[in-house]
């Protein structure tokens, strides 16, 4: 029973370190095509924080519809 743990904490370790390796290169490729680190060249890539992009948003004509749920309705009766 214990040697099915130790292979698979051993396969666990291996599979952490092909993880760590493959980061590794691809940290090392970025900074050698880009020529700077791959912190200066996230901030030179990332898109502008000034610049907003507001497409997304639409105002529905029936929002005091949706919104007036909170409220209580006088149409229903209930039981006592």
């Amino acid at each position: 029973m214990k040697t099915r743990e130790l292979r698979k904490r051993l396969r666990a370790e291996a599979h952490r370190e092909q993880l760590a390796f493959a980061g590794r290169i691809d940290r090392a490729y970025k900074k050698l095509s880009t020529g700077c680190s791959l912190t200066v060249s996230r901030a030179i890539n990332s898109p502008s924080l000034r610049s907003k992009h507001e497409s997304g948003s639409a105002c529905l004509p029936e929002v005091a519809q949706f919104a007036a749920g909170y409220r209580k309705s006088k149409d229903i009766v209930t039981a006592r």
